[in-house]
């Protein structure tokens, strides 16, 4: 699912704040076990999501946060969109896309297009549920979250029309504060920056870092 704003040609980014906060890294307390059942219990139920009223299929879309087991901890897995693509390229992305009207409900559209884009068998995932999703600016698009336990190592495959590369992220760096930064963009002249994760040369900014953070606020056991 392409980000809320393309990236231009100028595009820099900034190097990562220098404030190391939680030396850990990991916020997490909880066994795995413990932390899949909190994450249950805040999210909503994914059958809850309405489909797309019709005349309205062409602005929703949907995403699958997938979690992987890694060594007993959890990975979140994104890709980088083709450099080839005619808009977005090289942006940072969850496994998603558009809805289409042969889809039963949204999350079969997330599931069809993590299938398409990146190999991810939809019978792998255990789905745990939903979050409030964001409307990108630029394009007035819906884009709703599903997240989703990967059962087993499944070998995923990059559809390289759509997908260059296929990446994880551990929890524990997405939460520590050493590989946020800013993403510096350039655009008709002006310049701005927004926030991101900088981890192993890749940027989530834009939607997926919304949603992340999103994410990760849900996953979190309260302090």
């Amino acid at each position: 699912m392409p980000q809320e704003v393309a990236a231009p040609p100028l595009a820099q980014i900034v190097q990562p704040n220098n404030d190391r906060g939680d030396m850990n890294g990991s916020g997490f307390t909880l066994s795995i076990g413990d932390q899949l059942e909190h994450l249950r219990l805040r999210l909503k139920r994914a059958d809850s999501v309405a489909r797309p009223a019709p005349g309205t299929e062409l602005k929703a879309a949907a995403v699958l946060v997938a979690l992987l087991c890694r060594e007993g901890r959890f990975h979140v897995l994104y890709t980088r969109r083709s450099d080839r693509l005619a808009s977005h390229r090289g942006e940072v992305a969850f496994p998603g896309g558009r809805f289409d009207r042969r889809d039963p409900h949204l999350l079969a559209a997330a599931l069809r297009e993590a299938y398409e884009e990146v190999g991810l068998d939809p019978q792998a995932v255990e789905v745990l549920g939903t979050f409030d999703g964001r409307r990108t600016h630029s394009t007035d698009i819906m884009v709703t979250p599903f997240v989703g336990v990967v059962r087993g190592t499944p070998e995923l495959r990059p559809d390289p029309k759509e997908v260059a590369e296929i990446f994880e992220v551990p929890l524990g760096a997405l939460t520590d504060r050493r590989y946020r930064g800013s993403y510096r963009w350039e655009r008709n002249g002006s310049a701005a920056h927004r926030p991101a994760i900088l981890y192993q040369q890749q940027v989530i900014w834009g939607l997926t870092y919304e949603l992340t953070m999103r994410f990760l606020e849900l996953l979190l056991p309260p302090a």
